[in-house]
């Protein structure tokens, strides 16, 4: 028997058979992940269309801006060792088992932290509800805690299959508690419920698919570089939560709830799908970019590759979204969220460049560059909160304005402080990202231009819409210069990862 636990033991810390064939198993990962976030889209979705009938704009408010609070102290239970595990070339059981307990550790500290800071949080909101939110959602950050290096050697062994599957099968049961909630007139509590639904069945699936259980911690490891890479990556972690949710906070408590309840319902329909295409297509990149760390053409390869297949897929979406935003939405949330469209627009600048903000990511945590980028976000999250608060005086809607103005300055930016010093080439990119911006804008164009000499179609024919946009798409691939080679690239990704699935 410990023969037995032993082989599993060193076969789940032994990367040479992702080594021999990294090209396959990225493919074949890439597959399963895009596989399994198309299923969690369309759960996402579901489960968004559902709960937005059964609860008020008002209730997805009072979560919203509690969630956005103590986002900043649940950050912390990673403490970003779940990156020391997948980027470290070479690992063992007794580093993950410690830090496994440091990040039960982290996670039991920031629980009590929270709860502690529950009362000074429904002070700044001036809202009693808020304290019983925070000490409820406290005991969610231990549950979280338990799973992160759980699932970081499932993403190190490239088992995006499992992950994905699991993924699914949370949000799954977070939706079906959530709605049964909802139906008994939970209110704003239903969400909370989802919170643990989702929590507790990642937890179960992950670690009883991982199969692996942690040993006592010790002490001389080697487990200190990856806890300062972590610690980077932990403070890298509050300021970018803060760069996405400082809005959050200043409009649930300068606006108001219902406002909130709108923005965040919009800035989340409008991301859904752009991360169901980065979120995947990044746990397959980050693995591979950290076997290639010492290969630089290999590395700078494969990284346009990726940026283009994200930007293929992403950037048409939210363009489509965009030219279609009304009828999206009452499809989506119904009709009397319909308030939401300005938001919706307003937000999609940010959306748009959104679609490739996880390329410089890509680049720190594969190099172990992570105090970079912790430096980087230290100049960024104060830019972007001031841009929130110019527009803080018009509203929710100026917000977005801001919000979507600050994304736009600081991408270009941001990205060439982060290829410094690497194999990444600004002008690379740049070719990379223009022929599907291009073709993104040009197919909106004409959906807009069909729009203009039509009478107002029914709601549901927005599928019409979408057909006739993505062949406006694609014809503009076929009329650029150097449009077909690309689509070509683009089928061959196709074929692979149909390869992959056999």
């Amino acid at each position: 028997m410990t023969d037995t636990r032993s082989r599993g033991v060193h076969r789940m810390f032994d990367m040479q058979h992702v080594h021999r064939d990294l090209r396959r198993h990225s493919v074949r990962g890439a597959f399963a992940t895009l596989l399994s976030q198309a299923g969690l889209f369309c759960v996402q979705l579901a489960g968004m269309a559902v709960l937005a009938r059964m609860l008020t704009p008002a209730e997805f408010g009072v979560f919203g801006k509690t969630v956005a609070m103590i986002g900043f102290i649940t950050v912390l239970r990673s403490g970003g060792l779940s990156l020391a595990t997948v980027q470290s070339a070479e690992i063992n059981h007794a580093q993950v088992s410690t830090l496994f307990w440091l990040n039960l550790a982290l996670g039991l500290a920031a629980a009590a932290l929270l709860a502690a800071l529950g009362p000074l949080m429904a002070w700044f909101y001036r809202d009693a509800r808020v304290l019983w939110l925070v000490v409820a959602m406290a005991g969610s950050i231990v549950t979280d805690s338990l799973a992160i290096q759980h699932t970081a050697l499932m993403q190190r062994q490239m088992r995006f299959a499992t992950i994905g599957t699991v993924t699914v099968a949370a949000r799954i049961a977070g939706f079906l508690v959530a709605f049964a909630s909802a139906w008994l007139g939970a209110g704003y509590w239903a969400l909370v419920i989802q919170y643990y639904g989702t929590s507790v069945t990642m937890l179960v699936l992950m670690v009883w698919n991982c199969r692996w259980l942690p040993g006592l911690p010790r002490r001389g490891v080697g487990v200190r570089p990856m806890v300062a890479l972590g610690a980077n990556q932990s403070g890298f972690n509050i300021l970018n939560f803060a760069n996405r949710n400082m809005d959050n906070i200043l409009i649930g408590r300068f606006v108001s709830d219902v406002a909130l309840g709108f923005y965040t319902q919009a800035y989340r329909l409008l991301l859904l799908p752009v991360g169901q295409i980065n979120a995947p297509i990044s746990a397959v990149v980050l693995p591979g970019l950290c076997r290639l760390q010492d290969q630089p053409e290999r590395f700078a390869r494969f990284y346009y590759r990726a940026l283009g297949a994200i930007t293929f897929l992403g950037m048409p979406v939210v363009c489509f979204l965009l030219a279609d935003a009304q009828d999206v939405i009452e499809i989506a949330l119904g009709h009397r969220w319909l308030p939401v469209v300005p938001m919706f627009q307003a937000l999609g600048v940010a959306a748009f460049f959104g679609t490739f903000n996880v390329a410089g990511g890509w680049v720190y945590s594969a190099l172990g560059q992570t105090s970079r980028q912790l430096r980087q976000q230290l100049v960024v999250t104060p830019l972007t909160v001031l841009g929130f608060l110019v527009g803080l005086p018009w509203g929710a809607l100026g917000v977005a304005f801001s919000f979507s103005v600050t994304r736009a300055l600081l991408s270009w930016p941001t990205l060439a402080w982060c290829y410094r010093g690497t194999p990444i080439r600004m002008r690379q990119t740049a070719i990379t990202l223009a022929r599907p911006a291009a073709a993104s804008i040009a197919a909106g164009v004409v959906l807009l231009a069909l729009h203009a000499t039509r009478a107002h179609w029914p709601t549901y024919w927005v599928v019409l819409d979408a057909l006739l946009y993505g062949v406006a798409y694609l014809a503009a691939w076929f009329l650029m210069p150097g449009g077909r080679a690309n689509l070509r690239e683009q089928a061959q990704i196709v074929q692979e990862l149909r390869a992959g699935k056999r």
